[in-house]
């Protein structure tokens, strides 16, 4: 089966529960060859992935993650036979761009560590966050996850590419072909990070992960929330000459996030953000928001829910409302902006974001 990268509406968890009733009860610690499967998960996107599953393991449905696979690579999991399972899949923090998913309709729990979940928990109850699984055929013996590009026996090179990009060299172009300046390209890098000249791309992988990790870093916009309310957050980029509006984030105190990770320079960034308010009593008030601090205004168009609105002119005609962000220096190329309660007054009127 092939898994493409897709956003799905919820679907009710009654096939997942169901697929557990209807099936024998295996105990993993008793599983033998005539009862077990090898799966193979296999990775042919040119990003790092890292995927969570559910089958029946010890009597019960669970879902457990979290394995990586690099591009061009398989995770080879045992599996009792013929038993129904799901998969979910997400890029690693690492690349740009943020967190790409390969998702189904079936909600499970998951976390951002290492979990295992009956499926009949309580996400919420458990302190788990949820994923999208989607369901595979219990005859399959190969899942593999692609992206548009399709680059089948090509990913590992398409995967050395974006590393070798997300990580700073030039790479103009992924594409899963082996050029000479890829090639040129992958020399440099083994010789900048103390490889062997033999070293495989696997091996050269895994060294350019944690250096992907540090450019991502030192780029693009972070905004922090050192104030006492929950904060959501929204930023105003231009990017060949079209300015582009997005938000919502949520930031919690004490916590930061990264809605942009490209290099700031020339992006004339500015932010908006607003802040939940509670009276004395715990009840909410009608947020607070970011004071602008710019004598001539810097309009943008928002709306209510999540958005991402091309332009910034005719904001109400557009179905948006128009409210002053607050520009953020772009003569570098990363920037960290805290946020304290000093940042926030109180809104007049409709400040959105209910």
């Amino acid at each position: 089966m092939r898994s493409f990268l897709l956003t799905c509406s919820f679907f009710v968890f009654a096939a997942a529960a169901g697929a557990q009733t209807n099936s024998s009860a295996l105990d993993q610690n008793s599983l033998t060859s005539s009862t077990t499967q090898n799966w193979d998960v296999c990775n042919e996107t040119s990003f790092v992935l890292r995927f969570a599953s559910a089958f029946i393991r010890s009597d019960r449905m669970q879902a457990a993650g979290w394995t990586t696979i690099q591009p061009g690579a398989c995770s080879d999991v045992l599996t009792p036979r013929n038993s129904p399972r799901f998969l979910y899949a997400e890029s690693l923090p690492i690349h740009r761009g943020g967190v790409r998913e390969w998702k189904g309709p079936i909600e499970l729990c998951a976390a951002d560590e290492n979990f295992t979940s009956d499926a009949s928990d309580d996400c919420r109850l458990k302190n788990l966050e949820t994923r999208d699984y989607f369901a595979v055929d219990p005859a399959e013996n190969r899942t593999t996850f692609i992206e548009p590009g399709d680059f089948g026996p090509n990913a590992e090179i398409a995967g050395l590419q974006r590393l070798l990009q997300d990580a700073g060299y030039t790479i103009t172009r992924v594409d899963g072909l082996s050029g000479r300046r890829t090639l040129r390209t992958i020399t440099e890098a083994k010789s900048d990070l103390n490889l062997e000249k033999s070293a495989s791309n696997q091996e050269l992988m895994n060294a350019l992960i944690p250096a992907a990790q540090s450019s991502r870093d030192a780029v693009g916009l972070d905004i922090c929330n050192d104030s006492t309310g929950k904060i959501f957050g929204a930023i105003a980029i231009q990017q060949d000459g079209n300015w582009t509006s997005r938000g919502w984030w949520p930031i919690d105190i004490g916590a930061c996030i990264k809605p942009f990770d490209n290099s700031l320079i020339g992006t004339q960034a500015h932010i908006y953000a607003l802040q939940e308010d509670l009276d004395e009593t715990g009840q909410p008030l009608p947020d607070r928001r970011l004071r602008s601090e710019i004598v001539t205004p810097a309009p943008f168009c928002i709306a209510e829910a999540r958005f991402a609105a091309l332009g910034r002119e005719n904001c109400l005609e557009q179905g948006y409302a128009a409210v002053d962000f607050r520009p953020v220096p772009s003569d570098a190329d990363g920037q960290i902006i805290r946020l304290t309660d000093a940042d926030f007054v109180e809104v007049n009127g409709d400040g959105l974001r209910r």
